[in-house]
């Protein structure tokens, strides 16, 4: 059953991240980098204040998948977070009430004004579709969990294509979201038709207080690094810059959903699993899904990273070549980002919340201080490739952390398996950059992209059987999951 429900949440986001990926090359390539530049500007303003409204999700999950009471903890969620979101809305309209009339600070034309307002209205309306997914994934509910964000994902998009397309630029951009969110309400009550809303209780609130508190840090830090970045991009370069980053990142950050997909899966069956001291089921579940992840993943990231200058000019147009180099680091940072995620569920079942929050703060100073030395002017002046970089850094000290830690608490270590494939990996990368990329060099970008592209992750793919990486074992488990009909 596990493995038909990673499979929908899998198929699921991506659908919406190939969907969504789709509707921004279209809307990047008619707008441009200045006006994806300014939606990604105001979209990193409001969100930077999302840890208000994001610290009784985990908590829920938590305790309805242990076994609390579900009536009283879905009332209980949703006065918490009714009072998050409220709070959310008073520090965030407050914050640029201050600096629009008192500091009279210019935010890039009245444009970015009226969409930092409109982002703000959207994603407070937002918080009824993270509402109804947190209490769904609580009950591993997956299909019912991902239709909402899936029909959301087609509505806002197609919408997104129409606009531009039409010719409206930020500001009916960013109206999009919360039409398309006020469009989806009525399948999230029809959804909800079978929960029952118990009362109000102090003792399972302040349980949810317990499990968040630790967790605050980690909520606070998580959105710092997601979107402060771009905000120190803004002050020391431009819109213009965000949108090269930003262009880069909507399309790697697609290899970020199978790590995401895990974490929605695995966490309230790891906290299931370890209330239960059933850590071999554990074990065998990472290893299958690590085995998945070099045999099939790794590949692919090999394959996008050498290839990532005709993928992004190909996709985008030639205004978007500096995304390239960009992008070829991105994608090496999803794949630490998938690896350490089973790792990181594995401490937050084990209940180690201070300790997640001790590692988050420590990731943060990896932020901030890799952000800044290669971003400042006066040191390294790399500009959107400083975020690039800071990507990478934190999504690899995370995993060194999450893996270390897994490996004194309950023994798991299967690096040792993998290293022939990191050997591999790293052999075919110098072969591919020096000897492959600069044969192609001379082609169309397009022929690069859609034939020789898929042409080099079949051979690296077919070398994994050569050379004994992939078994027969392994194949059986591909068959396995995506034959929906198994248990």
């Amino acid at each position: 059953m596990l493995k038909q429900k990673f499979v929908i949440d899998f198929v699921s986001k991506f659908a919406i991240q190939f969907i969504t990926a789709a509707s921004g090359i279209i809307v990047a390539r008619v707008a441009g980098p200045e006006v994806v530049g300014t939606i990604a500007y105001a979209t990193a303003y409001v969100s930077i204040f999302l840890f208000i409204i994001g610290l009784f999700g985990t908590a829920h999950i938590k305790l309805v998948s242990e076994g609390e009471n579900e009536e009283d903890s879905l009332t209980t969620y949703s006065w918490l977070l009714g009072i998050s979101v409220i709070l959310f809305f008073i520090v965030v309209f407050g914050t640029f009430s201050v600096q629009k009339f008192v500091f009279e600070k210019a935010f890039n034309g009245i444009d970015a004004e009226y969409v930092i307002l409109i982002i703000l209205f959207s994603t407070i309306i937002a918080t009824v579709l993270g509402f109804s997914q947190t209490v769904f994934v609580a009950k591993t509910e997956q299909a019912k969990a991902n239709l909402p964000n899936l029909l959301r994902s087609i509505i806002e998009n197609v919408l997104r294509v129409l606009v531009v397309s039409i010719g409206f630029g930020a500001i009916a951009l960013a109206s999009v979201k919360a039409l398309s969110v006020l469009l989806v309400l009525p399948v999230i009550i029809y959804l909800f038709k079978g929960k029952k809303f118990g009362k109000f209780d102090i003792k399972i609130a302040k349980k949810y207080w317990h499990i968040a508190l630790p967790l605050f840090a980690i909520v606070i830090t998580n959105s710092l690094m997601m979107y402060s970045d771009k905000l120190i991009l803004e002050y020391f370069g431009s819109t213009k810059e965000i949108g090269i980053y930003t262009a880069a990142f909507s399309i790697g950050g697609m290899l970020i959903l199978l790590g995401n997909t895990a974490g929605s899966v695995f966490f309230p069956l790891f906290s299931n699993l370890v209330t239960n001291n059933k850590l071999d089921i554990i074990k065998d579940k990472v290893l299958h899904f690590e085995r998945f992840l070099f045999l099939v993943i790794f590949p692919v990231i090999i394959s996008l990273s050498l290839f990532s200058y005709p993928i992004m000019v190909s996709l985008l147009g030639i205004k978007y070549e500096e995304s390239a180099p960009l992008f070829g680091l991105l994608v090496f940072s999803s794949f630490f980002a998938i690896w350490g995620m089973p790792y990181g569920n594995i401490i937050s079942g084990l209940g180690l919340f201070w300790l997640s929050s001790l590692i988050n703060f420590l990731k943060f100073l990896v932020f901030i201080s890799t952000l800044l030395i290669f971003i400042h002017p006066d040191i390294f002046n790399l500009g959107a490739m400083a975020l690039a970089i800071t990507q990478l850094s934190i999504n690899l000290f995370l995993f060194i952390a999450y893996y270390f830690i897994s490996y004194r608490r309950i023994k798991i270590q299967y690096i040792k398996q993998q290293f022939l494939f990191l050997l591999y990996g790293f052999f075919v990368y110098l072969l591919g950059y020096y000897y492959v990329v600069p044969i192609l060099d001379n082609l169309s970008v397009y022929l690069q992209t859609f034939i020789f592209l898929p042409l080099f992750f079949v051979v690296m793919f077919s070398l994994q059987s050569f050379f004994g990486l992939l078994r027969k074992s392994d194949l059986k488990l591909f068959l396995q999951l995506i034959n929906i009909k198994s248990n």
